[in-house]
């Protein structure tokens, strides 16, 4: 009896082994490639930013009549003034190295600024939008949910409650542009969102 079990053991240490070494192999020319790609980007000249979209605030459609003496609101809505001013950029998903092997090393400091700033717009917008959805006024959070679809902001639980107003509203055909929109999107929670509005989390 212990002959057959001593085998499958030798087996199973062996196999075990073999997958170590494979795994060791994999991160070791995982490191190389990452290094490699690195040192490729840290050479890269600057890149002129033509291709870039920057991001406009449109606080002329935004809805900042809605309450704007309360201080949570007012609040936001003095931060989203503040940076429609500045220049913002969504580079969601994108890595230094790959800002820099696209635009150039010279252009990181700015693309980074850029995109803490896209970072700062969406959580005030999203700030905004809750805070108006849990005092009972829906309309005016979902224009501004809408507009951080449109520029594409990975904030899931904007998506969600659309999708339950445009449930609620008959309007389900607009789930799909939603859907669209996530699909779209160059994030870990992507495959989440999508999930989520088709009903299937």
């Amino acid at each position: 009896m212990k002959f057959p079990f001593l085998a499958s053991f030798l087996i199973f240490i062996i196999a075990l082994r073999i997958a170590i070494g494979r795994s060791r192999r994999k991160d070791k020319n995982a490191d190389k490639e990452f290094w490699q790609r690195e040192n490729d980007a840290n050479n890269v000249r600057r890149k002129p930013l033509d291709d870039v979209e920057y991001i406009r605030v449109p606080l002329d459609t935004l809805p900042t009549d809605v309450i704007s003496d309360d201080e949570t609101v007012s609040d936001c809505i003095k931060e989203l003034t503040e940076l429609s001013n500045e220049k913002i950029i969504n580079l969601t998903g994108m890595t230094n190295t790959d800002l820099k092997l696209k635009y150039g090393v010279a252009n990181l400091p700015f693309l980074s600024e850029c995109d803490d700033r896209f970072t700062v717009l969406v959580q005030t917008l999203q700030k905004w939008a809750d805070y108006l959805w849990e005092k009972g006024l829906e309309e005016p959070a979902v224009t501004i949910m809408e507009y951080e679809i449109s520029i594409k902001a990975d904030i899931g639980s904007a998506y969600r409650k659309l999708a339950a107003y445009y449930r609620r509203h008959d309007e389900t055909d607009k789930i799909d542009g939603l859907i669209a929109v996530a699909e779209t999107l160059n994030t870990a929670t992507k495959k989440s969102i999508i999930r989520s509005l088709k009903g299937e989390e």
